[in-house]
């Protein structure tokens, strides 16, 4: 058995995130071909949508990741305001 440790960084994945993105045909697409660029992972029994960082990062590259994910969610959802949704940072342990 190999123990994995990952650390996630994005958005919960809300009714009012996920009915954008099941509105968003670049998601549909993205998500049919297999070329997403943002992970769907769960913790804490909710949902959430963002990226599994590589590896340790400072906080000013977390915040730069931050960023990348929020810009990645609006080409998604454009009508989106992210403003007032928060940005988690947590690790997973996954075994396998």
């Amino acid at each position: 058995m190999t123990i994995q440790t990952r650390i996630f960084l994005g958005f919960i994945l809300t009714k009012e995130v996920n009915m954008h993105l099941n509105q968003s045909l670049i998601w549909k697409e993205s998500k049919l071909i297999g070329n997403l660029s943002l992970s769907e992972t769960e913790w804490q029994e909710k949902n959430y949508i963002g990226y599994f960082i590589p590896s340790l990062l400072t906080y000013a590259q977390l915040k730069e990741k931050g960023e990348e994910i929020k810009t990645q969610l609006q080409i998604y959802c454009p009508k989106l305001n992210l403003d007032k949704h928060s940005i988690y940072l947590f690790s997973q342990l996954f075994l396998s």
